[in-house]
């Protein structure tokens, strides 16, 4: 009997501090709503835990706000009241250190829980602050870094020190515009250095044996990772700024036969400052890309494997739409970067904040656009499409290998398949190949083999795309030599090739009778889809790219 009574006591409770909490957030609502600022709830906005650390615990407390995100130097701030004399002043303070301060109003509970994170981030100050990139003489190492050999050389030099050899690597990669940079111990005394760069990996040389082992210590250190762990893997990141810029760098440690293999994925603000226009996408096809992003509703969903540029395309995709009519909001895994005016939010790494957990959240914040990082599983899925049914306009991704794969891929998660074609737009698929080098390539008329795969690939074109003149067609091939330029691989940057399909009648058809992946792609070629092969040579035509780089991607 006592039991029961503490049992009901203790629900009574719950309950009281239930509709208490609810009426603190029911206040902080009102007050946003009558000083003209937005409202933000922290039980379900992720906090960034280095954007908390930009002011102390002490100020935030006396100011009644805390830092909750930045982007470059865009910083969102949260406050009980704006009008507090203490909130104004440490505003005002960031605004001199030119922050952009976007302010939000929020309750006192959940500042309570956004000040419980200084303990961690505290802990946190007291590993990463220990050391930091020299941006100085970063800067000199672009200059001096001309070709890869040049980072061979500077590598090599044993007498290099923890931080020489960090910037060497670091200012080399970001010089050379690498995606990734990888180490691999080879042996007890060898450490291999590799540079992602236009998606082929390229031999950097060797780091001394006990240069790397500092090196190892350092990316460590910055990463905010555990130094004396050496058999599990660990996952950081650190931030690089560069010509007022941050660049991050997100890192992968894992443990290998002679060692620790280090891979570390530069996210350059330059590569999604890409507009769709410089995307490869061809006039035939931007023209109905441009038509379903006008629609208020449904979904576009992109797909490829990794390093395909989904990510690239989604975000060309949101800064197209974007304006100030428009709430847009993303979840993503991991907020890869950061874009202006747009809300992005990060999925957790425990289960608190799940794709399909989030987007359900998103959706009561009444947003007009919804970007989801990946389609990964059931839940996600049927959320989505539930989101593109009901007003939203959404923008993912899944893993296929080409467009037609998308909707066996839905299926097969259990999504049923009567409410694919309403929800559905659009599907793209794309890949990426390299851009052959301007300055050392040269024009040459094609063989009769490549002659004859251009021409019989390039026969059952659609109608809708005006069919090329192959008499006296030329062509560009890959330069052996190179040139500084490209740094002797005869190829500079890469570009798209894309094949999509709009969800018309006859393909809602053929998705209600639960078809194959061939079925699909044959309703969408009838229907006038260019397929991923054909865009290919229309760019060998253009003189862009080269068969080999074609083939290399996609097969012969």
């Amino acid at each position: 009997m006592v039991q029961k009574d503490q049992d009901k006591k203790r629900k009574t409770e719950v309950k009281i501090h239930q509709i208490q909490r609810e009426a603190e957030e029911t206040r902080a609502k009102n007050l946003a709503s009558e000083l003209g600022f937005p409202y933000i709830d922290l039980r379900i906005t992720p906090i960034d835990d280095e954007a908390l650390a930009l002011i102390t615990k002490e100020e935030a407390q006396k100011a009644q706000m805390a830092i909750i995100q930045k982007r470059q130097r865009e910083i969102y701030v949260v406050v009980a009241d704006p009008r507090l004399k203490q909130a104004k002043t440490l505003i005002e303070k960031l605004e001199k250190e030119e922050y952009g301060v976007k302010t939000s109003i929020t309750s006192e509970s959940n500042l309570e829980k956004a000040w419980q994170r200084y303990e961690f981030v505290r802990q946190k100050e007291k590993i990463t602050k220990t050391t930091e990139i020299d941006v100085k003489e970063l800067t000199q190492i672009q200059r001096e870094v001309i070709t890869i050999d040049d980072l061979k050389e500077k590598i090599s030099d044993p007498s290099l020190n923890t931080t020489q050899l960090l910037n060497t690597i670091m200012g080399s990669a970001l010089k050379l515009e690498a995606s990734d940079v990888h180490t691999e111990n080879e042996s007890e005394e060898k450490v291999r250095l590799r540079l992602r760069i236009d998606g082929i990996l390229q031999d950097a040389g060797s780091i001394p044996f006990p240069n790397y082992q500092l090196f190892l210590s350092r990316i460590k250190i910055l990463s905010s990772l555990r130094i004396n762990v050496h058999d599990i893997p660990q996952d950081g990141r650190f931030s690089i700024e560069v010509d007022s810029s941050d660049i991050e760098v997100r890192t992968s440690i894992i443990p290998a036969e002679y060692g620790e293999n280090i891979v570390l994925r530069i996210l350059d603000p330059k590569t999604v400052g890409l507009k769709l226009e410089d995307l490869g996408i061809q006039e035939y096809d931007f023209k109905t890309i441009e038509d379903q992003l006008k629609k208020p509703n449904g979904m576009i969903v992109t797909t490829g494997p990794t390093g395909a540029g989904k990510t690239t395309l989604l975000y060309a995709f949101l800064k197209k739409v974007n304006t100030p009519e428009l709430k847009i909001i993303t979840l993503e895994d991991p907020i890869e970067y950061h874009l202006p005016g747009i809300e992005q939010t990060q999925v957790s790494s425990g289960k608190t904040y799940t794709f399909a957990g989030g987007l359900r959240s998103i959706l009561r914040q009444d947003p007009d656009m919804i970007l989801v990082g990946e389609i990964r599983d059931n839940e996600t899925a049927e959320t989505a499409i539930h989101a593109a049914l009901t007003g939203h306009l959404v923008f993912s991704t899944l893993h296929t290998n080409d467009a037609a794969g998308a909707i066996p891929r839905l299926v097969d998660m259990k999504v049923n398949p009567t409410l694919i074609p309403p929800a559905i737009n659009l599907v793209i698929a794309q890949r990426l190949v390299r851009r052959l080098c301007p300055k050392c390539s040269k024009e040459i008329k094609p063989d009769k083999i490549t002659f004859e795969k251009i021409k019989n690939g390039l026969k059952d074109l659609p109608e809708r795309v005006k069919k090329p003149n192959l008499d006296n067609i030329t062509i560009k091939e890959v330069s052996i030599e190179g040139c500084i330029y490209c740094n002797f691989t005869g190829y500079k940057g890469r570009i798209g090739m894309f094949e999509l399909f709009v969800i018309d009648d006859a393909m809602e058809k053929t998705i209600l009778k639960t078809p194959s992946f061939v079925e699909i792609k044959e309703t969408a070629i009838k229907a006038g889809m260019v397929t991923m092969k054909q865009d290919g040579l229309l760019k060998v035509l253009a003189k862009v790219t080269t068969m080999d780089e074609i083939e290399r991607v996609l097969g012969e």
